[in-house]
């Protein structure tokens, strides 16, 4: 039962308004505070009444025992010819008392109805010392008492004053404090309760703010009047967090519309083909240059659907990289045979520089890379180039370089090359067959490395793609 009780409560009180936990929460530290600093300034006045009047005694006794004597009788007097008497100014509020040992009270001279004290302890009346003992009436006195030689014999002088109007004063503090320590806590509440609502109120801004953000006004902000406190960094935070957003939605937007360019163009061949193929009479040379066509764009159509596919199985997580260790150099020669027949119809020839450096890597996804780039670099070479492929190691990684003498890449396109569907010459990609799909998977593998892609392109023309990959 009290454990439910138990989550019931917190539960009911996670469902509070954060100004009014910060409320409560302020208030209790208050409450806390108070109730830690009440005896502390009980006792620190009381300790300060304590010594203001143990000075006054001090003093009492200094006076009183000057004006003492012996009365020649065994008895000690207040001394003849002192001008002052025990009645006068600044003696009246002093009693005091004359022992020897605890049974002869020598002189007792009280100002107010003969109060008296239980005698003096033998053990410690050589000594001087301070303590608080009840007068006959029971009313509190403060004490001091020291040994003295008056004219020659050893008594004990003990000199007190009455300290209940110490403690009414301490009472009338305690109950003070103890009265206002309510409205003290109110106030407290108040206060807290004003501070959290101005410190909160920053995040009800941004919060109104927040719920008029749609997919369609990515592009506003939240206001942060201030960047550099905890909110104003959240709003940062949010902020960033938006233009990622706005820019991830871009990129969808132009994904969208580039993959469905590229599917509707092969679609809209096989269409046209066939409608031609229909309202023509033609004999079977004819119907097979039209299925020939058609099954061409078939392969196309499925071909793109594959690298779509491809690129949505990576960026989630679904093709896990299967690490084994490899040569580079192998690797690359093995890419660039495949590709010796396609360099040799445009009279192109490729030169391997290798130094062989050995790496762990996925060799599925890492040749994906190279063949993209390899593929692209003689795509885009005219004929009667060389295209030169080198490896080589560098701090425990390894390098490859790929280096075209085509046209080169203006420097408008160069921050977006890797971006999908993004081509510099649409018309002739689309002839060639790229949908611009290739450096996305090549930097998109790479990266699943741990490595990256730079671009280079010389003064003189060309372009230089270099894969970095890391140490294993």
């Amino acid at each position: 039962m009290s454990a439910s009780s138990h989550i019931t409560g917190a539960d009911w009180w996670r469902k509070r308004p954060l100004r009014f936990r910060l409320t409560i929460s302020f208030s209790l530290a208050a409450t806390l505070v108070l109730l830690a600093l009440l005896p502390a300034i009980y006792h620190l006045i009381r300790n300060q009444m304590l010594a203001d009047i143990d000075r006054q005694l001090r003093i009492d006794w200094a006076l009183i025992e000057a004006h003492l004597e012996d009365d020649k009788n065994g008895g000690i007097r207040w001394r003849s010819s002192s001008p002052a008497t025990p009645q006068s100014p600044g003696y009246a509020e002093s009693w005091f008392e004359v022992w020897i040992g605890r049974t002869r009270l020598l002189s007792h001279c009280p100002s107010h109805g003969g109060q008296t004290l239980h005698p003096p302890d033998p053990n410690d009346a050589a000594g001087p010392g301070f303590q608080t003992l009840p007068l006959n009436d029971g009313r509190p006195a403060r004490i001091f008492r020291m040994a003295s030689n008056i004219d020659g014999r050893e008594v004990i002088l003990r000199v007190f004053r009455d300290e209940s109007g110490n403690r009414a004063t301490l009472r009338r503090i305690l109950a003070g404090l103890a009265i206002s320590m309510p409205a003290a806590v109110l106030l407290a509440g108040l206060i807290g309760h004003f501070m959290a609502g101005s410190a909160l109120r920053p995040v009800a801004d941004m919060a109104a703010e927040a719920r008029q953000i749609t997919s369609e006004s990515l592009g506003k902000r939240l206001p942060n009047p201030n960047p550099h406190d905890e909110l104003g960094q959240l709003a940062t935070v949010f902020n960033e967090t938006l233009r990622r957003l706005e820019g991830s939605f871009d990129s969808l937007k132009r994904f969208t519309s580039d993959a469905s360019h590229e599917l509707r163009t092969p679609l809209t061949a096989l269409r046209c083909v066939g409608e031609v193929a229909l309202r023509e009479e033609s004999g079977n040379e004819a119907l097979r240059d039209t299925i020939s066509t058609m099954l061409e764009e078939a392969q196309r159509l499925h071909d793109l659907a594959d690298t779509l596919l491809l690129l949505a199985r990576a960026e989630s997580g679904r093709m896990p990289l299967r690490r084994e260790t490899l040569s580079l150099g192998s690797l690359v020669r093995e890419v660039c045979d495949r590709f010796h027949v396609l360099a040799s119809e445009k009279n192109q020839r490729v030169e391997i520089t290798s130094a062989d450096p050995k790496i762990h890597a996925d060799p599925v996804l890492l040749r994906q890379a190279v063949t993209n780039l390899l593929h692209n670099a003689i795509r885009h070479s005219p004929g009667e180039t060389i295209i030169r492929v080198s490896t080589r190691t560098r701090d425990g990684g390894a390098i490859l370089e790929i280096t075209d003498q085509g046209p080169g890449i203006p420097p408008e396109h160069r921050g977006k090359i890797f971006d999908r569907f993004h081509r510099i010459d649409k018309a002739r990609s689309r002839a060639d067959g790229g949908a611009g799909l290739g450096l996305a998977i090549a930097k998109l593998f790479v990266e699943q490395h741990g490595g990256r892609i730079e671009l280079e392109c010389p003064a003189q023309g060309g372009s230089c793609f270099r894969i970095l990959l890391p140490a294993s």
